[in-house]
Order: C-alpha cells, then sequence, then structure tokens
C-alpha cells in the first residue's frame, strides 16, 4: 500500500535530512511519485544504484592511448576518477583542490621530458592517478615526495628474432622524504631527525650495546675534508623507542654498482653494453653527493620496518603485495607470465602486460638486512 500524500510530506522532511547527510548530491532526487504515493524502499534503492552509478569512472585502455601525454590528466574522466580516489581513499572532500595542484605538477613535468612523453600512455595515466593513491604530491620544490621516471621494461614478447621486445614505461618513484611522509602518516614512526652525514676527520663510530643500536658521533671543526665516510640517522617510533640507521662506504659503493649495472644499455654499434652509475655518486670531489645521501639514508633506515600501502604504477623499495585498486578500467590489462611465454613472436603492444611490470622489469628486486637494495637505488633516478 502507498503512501498517504500528507503523511509522506510529514516524513519526508525527516528521510530528506537523513538522506541528504550520506548522500549530499541527491538531495534533490527525493520528490514525490504517482500523485503523492511512492514506496519508500523503492525510492531509497533508486537513489543508491543513481549514486553508485554515477561513481563508476570507466575508461577503455584504447580511449586512454588516444590522448596526448601532456593533456592526460586534463581529460574530464580522468578528473572524475583521481578525485574520486582521493576522497575514498583519504577520506576527505579536498580530491579536487589536489587535482588541480597535481594536475599543474604532471603537466609541467611531461613538457619539461621529451622523454616521458614517450612511455606508454596507461602508464602515465597510472602514474597521475597513484599519486591519489599513495598521498603525496610531484611538487619539485623543497624536499620532493615523489618523480615520475622512465623506463625499458620488457613486454614478455619476443621478435622474430627470438629477443625480449622492451617498451618505454612511466613509473613512479619515492624517494625518501614521501617514503618517511607516508610512514608518519602510517603511524609506523613518532619523529624522524634529519639525516646526519659524516666526513673524513670527524669521529663517527656505530655500533652496539646490549643488543642495542649506538651512534658516538663528533664533527671536525672547522671541517678537514670535504669527502664523505658515511651518515645516520636518528628515529623515534610509535611506542618512544630509539632507532638508529647508518651506511658506510662500502655501503655507498655497493649502491653505486648497482646504478652502473641498471643504467648499462646495448650499444649495436660497438656491440657491447656502456652506461655509467648516477653521477650523484661521485659529483663531491669525486665522492657522493651529501644531499643525495641523505636522501637514501633516510630510504633504507626503513628497509626493516612494515610495507606500506602503494599504488600498482609505483616503484618502492618496501613494496608491499599487489593490491586491487580500480583504476577505472573496464577491461584487464594484466597478462599472466605463462601466458606471455607461450605467446608466438609479434610486433610491440603497448598495453598488454601493463599490470605484470613490476614482476617483469630487467632488475629484480633483492632484499637484505642492513642495507637493502631496492628498485629506486636500481634505477638511481633522482
Amino acid at each position: 500500500m502507498g503512501i498517504v500524500h500528507p503523511i509522506w510530506n510529514v516524513l519526508n522532511h525527516r528521510i530528506y535530512s537523513y538522506l541528504s547527510g550520506i548522500l549530499s548530491t541527491y538531495h534533490n532526487d527525493i520528490r514525490l511519485y504517482n500523485d503523492g504515493e511512492h514506496n519508500q524502499k523503492t525510492l531509497v534503492t533508486n537513489i543508491l544504484n543513481d549514486k553508485i552509478m554515477a561513481s563508476q569512472v570507466q575508461l577503455k585502455v584504447a580511449e586512454i592511448n588516444q590522448l596526448n601525454p601532456i593533456m592526460i590528466a586534463d581529460d574530464s574522466r580522468v578528473e572524475q576518477k583521481f578525485i574520486q580516489m582521493y576522497n575514498a581513499i583519504w577520506g576527505t572532500d579536498m580530491g579536487a583542490q589536489i587535482y588541480e595542484k597535481e594536475k599543474f605538477n604532471f603537466r609541467k613535468i611531461l613538457q619539461d621530458s621529451p622523454m616521458l612523453q614517450q612511455c606508454s600512455k596507461l602508464s602515465l595515466y597510472g602514474c597521475f592517478l597513484d599519486i591519489a593513491v599513495n598521498g603525496l604530491s610531484l611538487d619539485p620544490t623543497g624536499r620532493p615526495h615523489c618523480y615520475i621516471l622512465p623506463r625499458n621494461t620488457k613486454t614478455g614478447y619476443k621478435d622474430q628474432k627470438g629477443n625480449d621486445i622492451y617498451e618505454q614505461r612511466a613509473y613512479l618513484s619515492i624517494t625518501g622524504y614521501g617514503e618517511l611522509v607516508m610512514r608518519q602518516r602510517a603511524g609506523q614512526v613518532r619523529y624522524v631527525d634529519n639525516p646526519v652525514v659524516c666526513y673524513e676527520g670527524d669521529t663517527f663510530s656505530p655500533g652496539l650495546i646490549e643488543g642495542k643500536k649506538t651512534i658516538t658521533y663528533q664533527a671536525a671543526c672547522p671541517r678537514k675534508s670535504n669527502r664523505v665516510i658515511g651518515g645516520f640517522i636518528r628515529i623515534v617510533r610509535a611506542d618512544g623507542t630509539i632507532d638508529w640507521s647508518w651506511m658506510m662506504e662500502g655501503d655507498i659503493k655497493r649502491l653505486e654498482s648497482y646504478s652502473l649495472k641498471n643504467n648499462l644499455r646495448w650499444n649495436p654499434q660497438t656491440r657491447q653494453k656502456e652506461g655509467k652509475a648516477n653521477s650523484l655518486y661521485s659529483s663531491c670531489e669525486g665522492g657522493i653527493d651529501p644531499g643525495f645521501l641523505e636522501s637514501k639514508l633516510i630510504k633504507h633506515a626503513f628497509d626493516g620496518y612494515p610495507k606500506v600501502r602503494t599504488g600498482k604504477f609505483t616503484i618502492f623499495e618496501t613494496q608491499e603485495e599487489t593490491q586491487e585498486i580500480d583504476y577505472g578500467l573496464d577491461e584487464p590489462t594484466e597478462v599472466p607470465i605463462e601466458a606471455q611465454q607461450a605467446l608466438p613472436p609479434q610486433p610491440i603492444d603497448n598495453l598488454q602486460g601493463f599490470g605484470d611490470q613490476q614482476a617483469q622489469m630487467e632488475t629484480s628486486s633483492t632484499q637484505g638486512i642492513t642495507v637493502q637494495i631496492s628498485q629506486e637505488d636500481d634505477e638511481a633516478g633522482f
């Protein structure tokens, strides 16, 4: 039996107040149908269904590939997806403001980097949405949280000669400062001191006393040399206990060797691999740049800490297992590794297999106890 019009008008205000609280954008949809008679359950169900359908922003991979790389973030569907994801993940209504800020940063980065413009459109789309997933910023000023970097990645296919086919893909690389923000927000640490860089002539002696890490440090004043010999950082955990992390010259050299290995590229003219390590490893009188070391100290200080959430398009040395995140694609982008290996030789496909990019990247992640060599260190992109 329908609700009589006068009674419904009395109840309408209460139902209106309740629904407008949880469905604020749909308060105008609470209205009378069929001369004042309407089934309340049907009305609420229709409103909820409309809300769900409106929130499902879906894009086809082919549609993403038609976008100009620099204008990907300007697409209205990408805008809606970014705002929706940011507000849902972080429980805020600041998604629109964050979108405008990061859209500017994203376009500026791509305009300044022709190499990034050559990356697959899907990887650029994923990097932009991962800004919302990670809750970080692409702002390059001060101490940047993350960068967008290009990388040659195996597609899982082979050419007619049986050689691996690579394509240029973009990925989001989180810096040590970005990781610090994420871990503080996750409640893993209470405070982290600024990293301390030690120079030749300083008193620097890390050690253990009754199982607890200790650091003995005294800077030489005036400084006797600009040659960096190591560094350390002090961390206050969430429970108030103190943790120390340090890097010695051997650790720095190890990271430099991984950077060199990752930057080697095959030169068909000389028929050999050529390349060099990140220049920041030798930019300060032949030694590592102090600011670069500070960032490395922060990143490696958290090697033994619990993993934190990142997006599927993000490279992070403490990457947790891939989570199911809705990127608004109405078709799968993942191709099982077994299926890829069984496929016959065929031309490059910029789209297939992208979901498995982390498993297929040429440099595999390594695990360590004291100083773990991360994906980002292999890339050494910042």
